[in-house]
């Protein structure tokens, strides 16, 4: 299952930065608005799914369609939420946040929803937030990861259900400490992702008790790096953030240019093209560790609750699977056990407050996370609220938990290196717990 997981996971950061590459700027859209109709709670749950179903992102939305599907499908088999069938909307996040504010005026204006799960960019999420927020919509984001949002003025009405750059930053510091020097050269992007993503990274990086020995930020449309890494020495550690264009070319420069260096890189480079790059032919590529998120994570779990709610599935794989490097008979959806957890902490929420005002029942969304009785499904949660308890909902991967901020505070994470190929492969799992 995990030869083809680094490639898997970086799907994840596609989808999440909304576009070819995870440089794109996330303050590239400025905010724009829409026409909002008051919204009136009627004691019906009604939910949009805002997800690219058109633009480069369509691959990772079109899929998630059908699982977020049968995740209300088996809410409402369940009795749904306080007796009534939750109701789903499905819109075009697109491309940009033109497309999707459209979908959201749609959502709110057309749908009358209660909350919205998306959007999945970072960068539209950024500029759409304002409006749903200011409709009193919950939001919740199985995608967007930008540290940006970590702080976003939300009122308590958004949180996400993948783990932030900020957990992503803890995962590569702890890969830079593994390599026993103390010290790092810091490489980054200078655009406002690889600026954000930098600044997570220095912190995690002094949690470790790593020192930054210099910083480089290079110009992204640079087809030159000597001079970047010139500063550089043998013997260093560097720690590069970048996309899989500029960053794969900071990376072959780098490992070009002197014989015994490391570089931990971020989920984006495993989508990198290094077929023909003269590195892949010598030991160079050893020296290169890329971390990404586990998407994969609970989806075999999943996979079976959704088989359960007559969702149309391949064949499952045949008896158990000890083999970390076998391939699957059922490839891993992109952000499926993230989508879910979505659904399902709106709809517990929901239910727990016995409110379908957003204003009421996100105020739960947090506390539904962490800190009652473990849960994993809806049914199963959904059990102990009717018997009185507080719940923790785990989801699928039996690890989400939001911190106060409504972030993810757990998560799991992947390490990969290149083969002889140029394909990043699968080497081991860490997990990672957000620093105070």
């Amino acid at each position: 299952m995990r030869c083809s997981l680094a490639a898997f996971a970086c799907s994840v950061a596609m989808a999440a930065c909304g576009g070819t590459t995870t440089s794109a700027p996330v303050d590239s859209e400025p905010p724009r608005t829409t026409t909002i109709a008051p919204r009136m709670s009627d004691g019906i749950l009604r939910v949009g799914l805002l997800v690219p179903r058109s633009g480069p992102g369509a691959t990772i939305g079109e899929p998630l369609v059908a699982i977020v599907e049968a995740a209300v499908r088996a809410i409402n088999d369940n009795g749904g939420v306080n007796g009534v069938p939750v109701e789903l909307f499905v819109e075009d996040e697109g491309g940009d946040s033109a497309t999707a504010l459209a979908a959201i005026d749609t959502l709110i204006t057309g749908d009358s929803v209660d909350a919205v799960i998306g959007p999945f960019s970072s960068s539209v999420a950024l500029s759409t937030l304002p409006t749903l927020l200011t409709a009193n919509v919950g939001v919740c984001s199985p995608a967007a990861t930008t540290a940006s949002l970590t702080n976003f003025p939300d009122r308590g009405m958004f949180v996400r259900t993948s783990p932030s750059d900020s957990l992503a930053a803890l995962a590569m510091a702890q890969e830079v400490a593994r390599t026993g020097i103390r010290s790092s050269v810091l490489a980054y992007p200078d655009d406002p992702f690889g600026r954000d993503f930098a600044t997570d990274v220095r912190r995690a990086l002094g949690l470790e008790g790593i020192a930054i020995v210099s910083e480089i930020q290079y110009d992204p449309g640079d087809d030159d790096y000597s001079e970047d890494v010139a500063t550089l020495t043998d013997g260093s550690v560097v720690t590069l953030i970048g996309d899989e264009e500029s960053g794969a070319r900071f990376l072959s420069t780098t490992l070009t240019t002197f014989a015994d260096i490391t570089v931990v890189v971020n989920d984006a480079l495993a989508r990198a093209d290094l077929s023909s790059d003269p590195i892949m032919e010598t030991d160079g590529r050893a020296a290169i560790t890329g971390v990404a998120v586990d998407a994969a994570a609970g989806f075999d779990d999943l996979y079976a609750t959704l088989q359960e709610a007559g969702l149309e599935l391949p064949p499952a794989p045949l008896g158990p699977n000890d083999d970390p490097f076998a391939e699957p008979d059922v490839a891993p959806i992109p952000l499926a056990t993230a989508a879910v957890d979505c659904v399902n902490l709106i709809a517990l929420s929901s239910l727990a407050t016995q409110s379908d005002d957003a204003l009421v029942f996100m105020n739960e969304a947090i506390p539904t996370s962490r800190g009652g009785s473990a849960c994993i499904t809806f049914d199963e949660c959904s059990a102990l609220i009717a018997a009185g308890l507080n719940i923790d909902y785990n989801g699928p991967t039996r690890l989400l938990a939001l911190s106060p901020n409504g972030d993810p505070s757990i998560a799991t994470f992947v390490t990969f290196g290149f083969d002889d190929s140029g394909k990043a492969v699968y080497r081991t799992e860490i997990g990672v717990v957000s620093a105070p």
